[in-house]
């Protein structure tokens, strides 16, 4: 018998594009590990990953176990409070239709900055959706930090 994952796995960068009602496909491979955890739904919000702006989707359960982390907190912490705000008030409940696709807010498409071309790329539990342009932008400047010699030892891994 396999062992049954406990958390998520996702894995790889797809490239897609945004109809014109704003829907994007959930790649096969992300979907396959949806649908093995029993999930039909993603939770989306805004995100920064280092100064660019790109929209996060979570599967139900991680987003459960980060909302319960949250929730650990100091609740009137001003970064608590300012990353709640930003994050969580920022976050759409979507349904997968039957075709794979999610319907992208306008809001949430028009604060990242998503054009037609978009990539979708894993980020172990969770993925993000980038303006295909901009994650290249991300990922030319992180082939010339992974360029150091330090920037390795630095991540103690």
């Amino acid at each position: 018998m396999g062992r049954k994952w406990e958390r998520q796995v996702f894995n790889g960068r797809f490239d897609h594009s945004i109809d014109d009602k704003g829907r994007v496909s959930i790649p096969a491979r992300f979907r396959e590990v949806l649908q093995r955890d029993g999930h039909d739904r993603l939770y989306i919000t805004n995100s920064i990953f280092t100064t660019e702006r790109c929209l996060v989707l979570y599967p139900p359960n991680q987003w459960d176990e980060l909302i319960k982390r949250i929730r650990q907190q100091r609740a009137f912490d001003p970064k608590i409070q300012t990353f709640e705000t930003f994050f969580v008030g920022g976050a759409h409940d979507l349904q997968v239709d039957k075709a794979g696709r999610v319907l992208i807010p306008p809001r949430l498409r028009e604060w990242a900055g998503l054009g037609r071309e978009v990539t979708l790329s894993a980020r172990n539990d969770h993925f993000q959706l980038w303006d295909r342009l901009v994650l290249e932008r991300v990922l030319k400047a992180a082939e010339e930090k992974l360029k150091d010699p330090e920037f390795f030892e630095k991540l103690n891994l």
